[in-house]
């Protein structure tokens, strides 16, 4: 009899837990994964770009910038979010700098994607040693980064753009440059 309520008594102290941390789970975004970065400084650097040009992280300030670290060997995922990007830049124009970083390949390679997917119209930053990627937190490609004009990273996204994230990132940096101004 005292066996057969312990057993009852055992139970939910193991199932409540349980259900509980299920239900947390699922309750989360997967492409959500959090950045040390948010609300901080972007990382400085100086790297060569494919075209040969020196770029400096102090370049980019003054406006919207949207940092992607991605890879030729990168497909599906890159391919796709090259189609996102190419309409962003199309889209934005000047007012979002865009800045690619090549993520643990070769520059040749990066060529070759850019002449069959098309060709950007942004600077592409070899990155060789892999600093900046480490400096970023980057745990794979494709991996994005908004940074607000003031340098500021306000938001990671792990895992391909789309039109959608990039609308809503870019049109809360423009906003807030907009009301900044005001």
């Amino acid at each position: 009899m005292i066996v057969r309520a312990l057993r009852w008594l055992l139970v939910p102290i193991f199932v409540v837990p349980v259900v509980l941390l299920l239900l947390h789970g699922f309750g989360r975004d997967p492409q959500a994964i959090p950045s040390r970065l948010i609300g901080k400084a972007m990382p400085t650097f100086s790297l060569v770009t494919l075209d040969g040009r020196t770029m400096t992280s102090t370049e980019l300030r003054g406006k919207p910038v949207l940092v992607n670290f991605w890879a030729s060997w990168c497909i599906p995922a890159c391919v796709e979010e090259h189609a996102a990007l190419l309409e962003a830049a199309r889209h934005y124009g000047s007012s979002l700098q865009i800045v690619g970083v090549l993520y643990q390949d070769s520059p040749s390679a990066a060529r070759s994607f850019d002449a069959r997917y098309g060709e950007p119209s942004w600077p592409t930053l070899i990155d060789p040693s892999g600093e900046l990627a480490l400096d970023f937190g980057v745990t794979g490609p494709p991996e994005s980064y908004f940074i607000d004009g003031q340098g500021i990273v306000r938001f990671k996204q792990f895992g391909p753009l789309t039109q959608a994230v990039i609308a809503d990132q870019v049109g809360r940096l423009l906003s807030a440059a907009a009301g900044g101004r005001g």
